[in-house]
């Protein structure tokens, strides 16, 4: 991720969840419909922001072993820290997703949601998930989608904003995910407001 990104989501870490929170509602709610979660669970947020998908996770009644939240924005893990205070199976984590330096074969599910199309080293970042990931880990991504009309309000995104900006189509995820050995089990896409989005499930 970009530095000038990270800046950017420093400087509106206290209104993000505000400001976005229909936009945050629906992917949440959508991911939270694809994946499965198990008490055994390892698990990898890797631009976990401020703690939401967490939080949502806990209030729905998931369990799991481990959860690691990590973002390289520090206003945003602060409000992360402070919404999952007191909870010892959580800890947390502000690398760069494509400088992540976990051990191999460590987590059993990675949950990438909304950020992808920041990633300025997409494939070294398919790379790093690949090998952490424990044998028959899944990959979890949930984006944007640069197909349709879509391409028309991504071109715009990308001309008003300052910070770097990658969005893929469905099929280009696929196969960037597949040439990195990642066994594609599940892919929907679909339409919401003038947005369009992806979910990929992805094992090891």
């Amino acid at each position: 991720m970009a530095d000038s990104t990270i800046n950017r989501y420093n400087r509106k870490a206290q209104k993000y969840g505000q400001r976005w929170q229909k936009y945050l509602d629906h992917t949440h709610q959508r991911l939270l419909n694809y994946i499965e979660v198990d008490p055994s669970d390892i698990i990898l947020d890797p631009s976990g922001g401020t703690g939401l998908l967490t939080q949502k996770l806990i209030d729905q009644n998931y369990s799991f072993d481990r959860f690691v939240v990590n973002d390289p924005s520090d206003k945003m893990l602060a409000i992360a820290r402070q919404r999952l205070s007191g909870k010892s199976s959580i800890s947390f984590d502000n690398q760069k997703v494509q400088d992540l330096s976990y051990p191999q074969n460590y987590f059993t599910k990675i949950i990438c949601l909304n950020s992808f199309h920041f990633y300025e080293k997409q494939q070294q970042v398919l790379n790093q998930f690949y090998n952490i990931l424990k044998p028959s880990g899944k990959l979890y991504i949930l984006d944007w989608n640069r197909e349709g009309f879509f391409r028309i309000c991504n071109q715009f995104i990308n001309w008003t904003n300052t910070e770097f900006i990658n969005t893929r189509s469905l099929p280009e995820l696929q196969q960037m995910m597949t040439g990195t050995k990642f066994n594609i089990q599940t892919s929907h896409s679909w339409n919401w407001r003038y947005w369009k989005f992806m979910f990929v499930e992805g094992v090891k």
